[in-house]
This record gives structure tokens, C-alpha cells and sequence, in this order.
């Protein structure tokens, strides 16, 4: 089994977690606050170039697990957080706009045998037909100009 990559950058008060294996390329964070995320740059997160306030801002709308965030102080994650405060949210599909589904982790994927192929956690499906790792979104949209 292939190890996951997994980089963390602290400011000192909070940890910044990238999963890069999670990304769909949404291109939210370094929309959003491009001093900090530098896709072009290694490393490409520059932990001190914003408040933590906006930097926690910025990770809370990854839309995927790909950026995640802790306070170094506390053992908890801000997934966890969030599970806690939407525990009577009832779980719903989002299409994004030109990108993936998105599917909760209330709700697993199985496959045509019945095999789970991920459970527990929010899922990112394909619907642009590219995705090289179907039924899954690798964010292939974007290269191949997906639009709907």
C-alpha cells in the first residue's frame, strides 16, 4: 500500500494539514488568500504571510479534506469541531458548479459488489468523465474544461 503524502506548516498558534491525495483542485485557498497558498512555490505555504484568523477562514472553505487545520494547543482537528456542531445537520449531495459531487461521510460508496469503497468521510465524485481515479473527482475537470 502506497504511503499517504501528508505536509503540516505551524505559525506557532495553529497547524495547517495538506493531504494532497485529497484535492480536487478547487483552487479555493489560494483564491482566497493568495499570500499564503503558492502553488507555484515549494513549499507552497507560507504559514506567517496571513493572521491565523484568515488563514483558518481560508482552510474552513476547503471544500475537501485536502486542507485541514489544528490548534496546536488542542488535540482536536477542526473536522472534528465541525462534526460536532452540524451533528443534527441533516447530510445532503452538492454538485459543484463546473466540478465534483460531494457527498458527506454520513453517506458511504460502495461499489457494484457491494464493496465500500470509502465510508466515514467526505467524498468528491467525478462527473466530468476524466478523473483517473473513478469514480472519484483528481480534479481532471479543470484540464479538460469540464462546464455544467
Amino acid at each position: 500500500m502506497e504511503k499517504k503524502i501528508i505536509r503540516e506548516y505551524s505559525n506557532g498558534e495553529i497547524t495547517v494539514i495538506w493531504q494532497p491525495d485529497e484535492c480536487i483542485h478547487s483552487t479555493v485557498c489560494f483564491r482566497k488568500l493568495p499570500d499564503v497558498f503558492k502553488p507555484r512555490e515549494r513549499p507552497w505555504v507560507k504559514i506567517n504571510a496571513a493572521s491565523t484568523e484568515k488563514i483558518i477562514e481560508t482552510v474552513n472553505a476547503c471544500p475537501t479534506d485536502a486542507l485541514t487545520w489544528r490548534y496546536n494547543d488542542d488535540k482536536s482537528t477542526q473536522k472534528e469541531t465541525d462534526k460536532m456542531e452540524n451533528k443534527d445537520k441533516k447530510a445532503e449531495i452538492k454538485l459543484f458548479e463546473n466540478g465534483p459531487i460531494h457527498v458527506p461521510a454520513e453517506i458511504d460508496v460502495k461499489d457494484y459488489k457491494g464493496n465500500i469503497l470509502k465510508e466515514n468521510k467526505e467524498k468528491y465524485l467525478c462527473r466530468c468523465g476524466h478523473s483517473n481515479n473513478k469514480p472519484f473527482c483528481d480534479g481532471s475537470h479543470l484540464g479538460a474544461g469540464f462546464k455544467e
